[in-house]
C-alpha cells in the first residue's frame, strides 16, 4: 500500500519536521562508542559510478566503525551458482570508520558489473542497518552518449503504424514501436544463428526479429520520427514455465493475453532481462543511426492493470508494485550508464484512484501505483523516471470525454481522461514526486477514440481529436500524443479507433478508407490547424479554443476504503448464493460517478412473501480481532413505497429495518459467537405488498477480521 502523502497538510508537516529535528540532535548527542552510529538512520548513503569504481559518500553524522554490503537485485535473492551469479549472495564489500565519509570499490569483478547490485551501510558485522539500500544514482562521470534521439519537432504521433507513406503524408513526428524481448531473444537453440556479448555470456537473438525491428527503427529515423520503444515480455501458453523470462508468479498457462511481467525474481531472469537493454540502447542509441534509433522505452503496459497486461498471477497490489519497481531501477540503471537522454517510462492507463478489477489481486488504481513506485524510488535513491499514460475516455466507446463525469478536476478522480488531464501533471507537480527540482513529463503513448456507426460518429470521433490536440498543446510537461490507432483492428472487441477504417479483409492489418479524424489530424500542428479545427467548437460545446486548461482543482473528498482485512466478500461471491422468492439478484455500484463507486448487492423482492439470499460461510478461527460482518442497506430508488431488510446467521436474526426510499443504514454486527464455524448467512427484504421500485441494495457487505488495536 502506497504511504506516500497525497495531499501534505502543511501544519503536520512542519509539526514532523520540528519533532524529527528534535529526535536526531537527541541522538547525536548519544552517538558515542567504536560501533557505527546506527540511529542516524535517515543520513543515506549515495552511490556513484566510474569507468573503474563503484563510489559511496554518506554524511558526516554517521560514526564509528561501518561496512557496506552488496545485495544481489533479484527480489527473491536465491542462491544460485556462485560461478554463474556471481551476485547470489550478499556480501561485505567495505569496512573502515565512517569518519573517512567516503570509500570505493573495483567496478567489476571478473567479467560482472558491480553497477547492477544494491548497497547497504550498517554495523561492522553487517547485522544492523542505516537507512535503506540505495542503487547507484551518479552517472556523470562516465563517457556517456550524448547525442539526440529523435527531433521530437511536435508531440503529433501516430501507434501501430501499417503505412510509411501514410504517417508521413500525416505529419507525424513521433511512432511507438513494441519490443517483445521473448521474441528477440533465442534461448533455446543450442547454437543460435545470432548473438552478443555480455559480462562474459554468450546470449542468443533471433536473426529475423532483429532484422524487422532494425527495419522499422531504420525507417521511422529516415522519415525524421522520434520513436518511442514499448518493451514488453509475452508470455503464452506454450511458454515453458521454467523459461528464465518467465517469473516465477506466472503460470503461462493461465496468462490472458501475453503481456506478463518481466522475471525481476531470478539472478538469471535479471541478467537477461538487463542484457537485451543494455543490447537496445547500444544498438539503437548510436550517432549514425546504422540501425535505426530509439528514445526511451516504456517498461511494461499499464502495470495496475496486471491480470491482463502486466501478468504476474493473482497477487497483491504490493508484489506488483515491488517487481515493477524492480524492472525499472534495472532498466535505469542500465540505460542511464549508456546515455544521457534515454528515457524510461512507467505505464498507466486510465483508472486513477479506481481499479478496473473488482478483484483486488487482478488489479488496482493508478494512484496507489505510481505512489508506491515514488517511495521505493526514493527509499534507494531517485531516478528519473518519466510517465506513460493512457487517458482513454471514462467509457473507450463513447468518444465526448468532455462529458466523463468520472473525471472530475481532483487529484483522487476515479479516473485521469482528456476531460481531466490537467490533473496528472498537477499531482506529479508534488514536491515528493520531482526530480532534482523539476516535474518529470508525461508521454500519452496510447489513447484513441471510437467512431460511433451513427451519421455523426466521424465528427465526433474528429472532435474528440481536435479537443486533446488543444488540451495537450496547452501543457508543456506533456512530450508527445501517440493516437491509438493508424487502422481499425478486427481484435479490439468492436472498438473503431483508427484514422482509417479495416478494408474488411481476412487480413487483420487491411488498410481501408480515410476516416474524417484523418484531416483533421494532419492538420494538427499546421497552420491550417484552427481553420481544420472550427467545425469541432459547437460539437464540444465552445465558442474557441481559450481557458482549456484549469489551474483550480476542488478538495480531495475522502472515498471509501476498506482497511480491515476482509475474508469473505457477498458481492465476489454472489454466484454461489441459494437464491428463494426473488425477482433479480446483480452487483449495483452504489454513489456519485465523479467518486469511488462501492459495490452492492442488488436483491429486488417478489409482491408477497420474503426474498431470501443464503451464503454458506467459514469464518476464521483466530481470536486476534474481532470477526465482522459490514454493510449499509439501502433502498436505492427515490419512487420506492418502502421496504424491510434483514439479516440472519445460522437462523438467529441479527439486522431488521424498514426503510423509506433513498434511506440508507449503515450496520456492524459482531460474529465472534460463530468463530471457527461453517455458518449460513442469509440477506432477506420484504416488498411489504409493493416491489415497485424496490431496489433493496446491500452496500458492500462483507465479513472482515479488525484487528485488535496494541496496548500502549
Amino acid at each position: 500500500m502506497a504511504t506516500a502523502t497525497l495531499f501534505p497538510n502543511s501544519h503536520v508537516n512542519r509539526l514532523r519536521l520540528t519533532i524529527s529535528c528534535a529526535l536526531l540532535f537527541f541522538c547525536l548527542l548519544l552517538g558515542v562508542g567504536h560501533g557505527a552510529d546506527l540511529r542516524a538512520a535517515s543520513n543515506q548513503l549515495s552511490v556513484a559510478v566510474t569507468p573503474d569504481e563503484i563510489q559511496f559518500r554518506w554524511a558526516a553524522e554517521v560514526r564509528g566503525t561501518v561496512s557496506i554490503t552488496r545485495l544481489p537485485l533479484a527480489t527473491n535473492q536465491m542462491t544460485t551458482n556462485a560461478a554463474e551469479a556471481p551476485y547470489s549472495d550478499s556480501v561485505v564489500v567495505w569496512r573502515g570508520e565512517a569518519s573517512q565519509r567516503r570509500a570505493s570499490i573495483p567496478r567489476f569483478e571478473g567479467a560482472s558489473d558491480r553497477l547492477f547490485a544494491r548497497y547497504q551501510m550498517g554495523s561492522v558485522n553487517g547485522k544492523e542497518t542505516i537507512g535503506s539500500p540505495q542503487y547507484v544514482t551518479d552517472f556523470s562521470t562516465l563517457p556517456r552518449r550524448k547525442n539526440a534521439l529523435g527531433a521530437g519537432v511536435s508531440k503529433k504521433g501516430i501507434t501501430c503504424l501499417l503505412d510509411e507513406a501514410d504517417g508521413v503524408a500525416l505529419g507525424c513526428a513521433q511512432v511507438n514501436e513494441n519490443i517483445d524481448i521473448a521474441g528477440l531473444l533465442d534461448l533455446q537453440s543450442p547454437a543460435p544463428k545470432a548473438h552478443f556479448i555480455y559480462e562474459g555470456r554468450s546470449i542468443g537473438l533471433r536473426p529475423a526479429s532483429v532484422a524487422l525491428l532494425d527495419k522499422h527503427l531504420k525507417v521511422a529515423h529516415e522519415n525524421g520520427q522520434r520513436v518511442t520503444g514499448i518493451l514488453l515480455n509475452n508470455v503464452r501458453a506454450n511458454t515453458p514455465a521454467s523459461s528464465p523470462l518467465v517469473h516465477p508468479l506466472t503460470d503461462p498457462s493461465r496468462v490472458p493475453i501475453g503481456p506478463s511481467a518481466f522475471n525481476t525474481a531470478t539472478e538469471d531472469g535479471v541478467l537477461l532481462y538487463r542484457a537485451i537493454i543494455h543490447w537496445l540502447v547500444e544498438r539503437y542509441t548510436r550517432e549514425d543511426a546504422a540501425f535505426g534509433m530509439l528514445s526511451g522505452l516504456v517498461i511494461g503496459n499499464e502495470m495496475q492493470s496486471h491480470w491482463s497486461w502486466y501478468h504476474l498471477g493473482n497477487v497483491d497490489q504490493r508484489i506488483v508494485i515491488r517487481e515493477y519497481s524492480a524492472a525499472l531501477r534495472i532498466a535505469d540503471l542500465a540505460t542511464r550508464s549508456m546515455h544521457e537522454h534515454f528515457s524510461i517510462y512507467v505505464s498507466l492507463e486510465h483508472h486513477w484512484k479506481m481499479s478496473a478489477s473488482e478483484d483486488p489481486t487482478k488489479g488496482f488504481s493508478g494512484l496507489e501505483a505510481i505512489s508506491g513506485i515514488q517511495r521505493i524510488s526514493t527509499e534507494g535513491g531517485n531516478f528519473p523516471w518519466l510517465l506513460a499514460f493512457h487517458p482513454y475516455p471514462q467509457n473507450l466507446f463513447k468518444s465526448e470525454f468532455w462529458n466523463d463525469r468520472s473525471a472530475p478536476l481532483r487529484f483522487d478522480a476515479p479516473r485521469i481522461t482528456f476531460h481531466n488531464l490537467e490533473v496528472l501533471p498537477a499531482f506529479l507537480g508534488q514536491p515528493e514526486f520531482l526530480f532534482e527540482g523539476k516535474v518529470r513529463t508525461i508521454a500519452l503513448t496510447e489513447q484513441g477514440f471510437h467512431c460511433d456507426a451513427g451519421e455523426n460518429g466521424e465528427a465526433q470521433q474528429a472532435a474528440a481529436f481536435a479537443l486533446a490536440w488543444k488540451k495537450i498543446q496547452a501543457i508543456p510537461s506533456i512530450e508527445s500524443f501517440l493516437y491509438h490507432r493508424h487502422v481499425d483492428h478486427p481484435g479490439e472487441g468492436g472498438l473503431l479507433l483508427g484514422l482509417r477504417a479495416h478494408d474488411g479483409s481476412s487480413n487483420v492489418n487491411g488498410i481501408g478508407k480515410k476516416r474524417a479524424i484523418w484531416s483533421v489530424f494532419q492538420s494538427a500542428g499546421t497552420e491550417g490547424e484552427d481553420a481544420a479545427f472550427a467545425f469541432a467548437l459547437p460539437i464540444v460545446g465552445r465558442a474557441d479554443w481559450s481557458n482549456l486548461i484549469s489551474s483550480k482543482f476542488e478538495p480531495p473528498r475522502t472515498p471509501f476504503h476498506e482497511a480491515e482485512n476482509v475474508v469473505y466478500d457477498f458481492v465476489q461471491k454472489r454466484q454461489s448464493a441459494l437464491k428463494e422468492n426473488v425477482q433479480n439478484v446483480a452487483k449495483k455500484m452504489v454513489g456519485p460517478e465523479d467518486e469511488i463507486q462501492r459495490p452492492g448487492l442488488l436483491e429486488h423482492p417478489t409482491p408477497k412473501g420474503l426474498g431470501r439470499l443464503s451464503f454458506n460461510v467459514e469464518l476464521p478461527a483466530e481470536k486476534d480481532g474481532d470477526c465482522l460482518l459490514l454493510f449499509d442497506a439501502l433502498l436505492n430508488h427515490e419512487k420506492s413505497s418502502g421496504a424491510a431488510f434483514s439479516v440472519e446467521v445460522e437462523g438467529k436474526e441479527v439486522f431488521a429495518k424498514s426503510l423509506k426510499a433513498l434511506e440508507k443504514v449503515p450496520a456492524e454486527i459482531s460474529l465472534n459467537a460463530w468463530r471457527g464455524q461453517n455458518v449460513t448467512v442469509c440477506w432477506l427484504v420484504d416488498a411489504l405488498k409493493d416491489p415497485s421500485y424496490d431496489w433493496t441494495t446491500w452496500v458492500a457487505p462483507r465479513i472482515v477480521v479488525r484487528k485488535n488495536a496494541p496496548h500502549q
